[in-house]
């Protein structure tokens, strides 16, 4: 599979359905670094955008909503198998506090509670459809503890005006900050 750019001009394997079509090259770490400091500083129980609608509100937002809902279903069962095949690969996360690439299902299986630690799980798990938010990096609830999009795949030509470009790519987990602390306390 060749390296392929996101509507946000990254490198990637796969694209990405966002706003922005300028042609950047960054590294994905270097994309995680940009995620992690465009929410510096944001409250944990941060108000999404998705649910109160505003001028940055992405028009996929439903289909975000829904797979928020599926992974948030998928970790209460602890159904990894689920879990692992909501994940674009590679994807970055961090073992034993140094970031890595999960290659593929069997590896991120056998990591599995190291990378959906207790944080990101705390996050997702008491998350709710008021804390997810998007941008043209994608979307992400509460403090980015976990950031998803709709995925194109290599070699796709979208047509960015079709009526069914908003909803047509199925979303996908692009990043996990496990290595952050999320101050999440769980509900009752």
């Amino acid at each position: 599979m060749g390296t392929g750019t996101n509507f946000s001009g990254f490198p990637t394997q796969f694209s990405i359905v966002g706003y922005n079509l300028v042609a950047m090259r960054i590294s994905r770490l270097a994309l995680l670094s940009l995620m992690a400091a465009s929410i510096a500083g944001s409250a944990v129980a941060q108000t999404g955008n998705c649910i109160q609608t505003d001028s940055s509100s992405r028009p996929d937002c439903p289909g975000a909503l829904a797979f928020f809902s599926k992974l948030q279903s998928a970790l209460r069962k602890d159904d990894r198998q689920t879990v692992a095949s909501l994940v674009a690969y590679p994807v970055q996360a961090s073992i034993h506090h140094k970031r890595i690439q999960i290659r593929n299902r069997t590896q991120l299986l056998a990591h599995f509670d190291e990378i959906f630690d207790e944080g990101v799980r705390c996050v997702i798990l008491n998350g709710s459809e008021k804390n997810v938010w998007g941008n043209s990096r994608g979307f992400t609830v509460d403090g980015g503890a976990v950031w998803f999009d709709s995925i194109i795949p290599p070699g796709e030509n979208p047509d960015t005006k079709a009526p069914d470009y908003w909803t047509k790519y199925p979303f996908k987990i692009i990043a996990v900050n496990n290595d952050a602390y999320y101050p999440c306390k769980p509900l009752g």
